[in-house]
């Protein structure tokens, strides 16, 4: 029995109910730390990525019938990446900056083959 739950416990026995609501509060926050964490991280690795392409943080928006997911897109993104890796905040913030950089470069390469494969087969 953890100490936290001894003084729950005791609590109980005694009629308190306050300490029983502290530690339960104190358990229920170490236990989240490591995803809070890792969303911490994402946010400032979007944040990063924002800062080192010289864009501005943009909202989302909806023009020409197409949902523009902005910052948005990049923070579900980033958020994401520092998920996947693991728990540790240095290399949660690095795969959520670096992440977002390597997926956008692949979307730009497969946007370009298909651009060339649509060229080819008009003969341009």
């Amino acid at each position: 029995m953890t100490y936290f739950r001894r003084l729950s416990w005791e609590a109980i026995k005694l009629g308190g109910a306050e300490p029983l609501v502290a530690a339960e509060l104190i358990e229920a926050a170490q236990q989240a730390w490591p995803f809070l964490r890792c969303t911490l991280a994402g946010v400032l690795g979007a944040l990063a990525n924002v800062a080192l392409e010289d864009e501005v943080v943009a909202l989302p928006r909806l023009s020409e019938g197409r949902l523009h997911l902005g910052f948005l897109g990049n923070l579900i993104v980033s958020v994401t990446m520092a998920h996947v890796v693991n728990h540790d905040f240095a290399t949660a913030f690095f795969a959520a900056v670096c992440g977002t950089t390597t997926l956008r470069s692949l979307k730009a390469r497969i946007e370009s083959a298909f651009e060339d494969e649509r060229k080819e087969m008009r003969g341009e």
